[in-house]
């Protein structure tokens, strides 16, 4: 008897634990979705629209977020904004990082922001490192990387990005850097997406990644629901990637267009951008297309 009771508290601690950062979504929209996305009621700006990946701490109280104008460079601005959960609610927006940034993603101890600096054509990936009053001033990921799209790290010494892999870089592929006290590995995953950016996520622990890509130059080798659509792609044993599988038309079925994917850590919600009347952050049910598209391809 004792030791049922003793499992039974580790077993509600470990799920309590683990869907922290579930635990206060339902607050942000007027209701759960079930099978179709439903709006995120970030708030922004008038003329802004919260958008790009979002980040949220593991206790679920911290939601980091974009908001931007337009995408018509030069004169767009774009910003990551922070809300915190408090008394049951949501906190009015505070910005943590302007002028062109986007993209938030926390390293696994939440120590570090990796975002980027949001440049028409050569985004760069910058980092900021946590201190007692904010965030210190950002740094560049690399300073020989000519372009780093949606950089993250989901662990220590462990990076990924987006970029082209030709002097035109009209085709673009997913990069993961390792580093250790004595090298710098960086190898590309293999992907090779015709077009110009690939919005990318990838899970704590890199076991699967979500991926933006364009219909344009790219219909002959995967199904879409729309001119932009987020696939998924699982790790394999031999240190391989699935080729990638659209999520599926419940996702995209309200916009032509959709990017900027983010999963909870307990993968109950999909986070991503979409354009409607005015565009905006949207989220819906992830477990079930997860498991339905891991089956698949196992």
């Amino acid at each position: 008897m004792k030791n049922s009771i003793i499992g039974l508290i580790f077993l509600l601690g470990f799920q309590n634990i683990s869907g922290q950062d579930s635990k206060y979504l339902h607050f942000l929209v007027d209701s759960l979705p079930k099978g179709t996305p439903v709006l995120v009621n970030f708030e922004v700006e008038k003329g802004f629209m919260a958008t790009e990946r979002i980040a949220i701490s593991k206790d679920g109280k911290s939601i980091y977020y974009g908001i931007r104008n337009s995408y018509d460079y030069p004169t767009s601005t774009a910003h990551i904004l922070k809300i915190n959960f408090t008394n049951n609610t949501w906190s009015k927006p505070q910005i943590v990082f302007a002028d062109s940034s986007g993209a938030p993603a926390f390293s696994r101890d939440e120590k570090i922001m990796y975002f980027q600096y949001d440049h028409p054509k050569t985004p760069k990936g910058l980092y900021s490192t946590k201190t007692k009053t904010g965030w210190d001033i950002p740094k560049l990921f690399r300073r020989s990387l000519k372009k780093s799209h949606y950089l993250q790290s989901p662990r220590k010494n462990s990076y990924f990005y987006t970029a082209g892999i030709n002097e035109e870089e009209s085709i673009q592929d997913v990069y993961h850097v390792i580093t250790t006290k004595s090298d710098t590995i960086s190898k590309r995953l293999g992907f090779e997406i015709k077009g110009d950016f690939s919005d990318l996520y990838v899970s704590p622990d890199e076991s699967f990644l979500i991926l933006l890509i364009n219909k344009k130059n790219n219909s002959e080798n995967y199904k879409f629901y729309g001119n932009g659509n987020l696939f998924i792609s699982f790790k394999k044993g031999n240190d391989t990637w699935s080729s990638p599988i659209n999520l599926g038309k419940e996702v995209h079925n309200i916009s032509e267009w959709n990017w900027g994917p983010y999963v909870t850590k307990d993968k109950k919600f999909l986070f991503f951008s979409s354009w409607l009347k005015t565009g905006g952050t949207y989220m819906i049910d992830f477990e079930p297309i997860y498991n339905r598209l891991k089956k698949q391809v196992n």
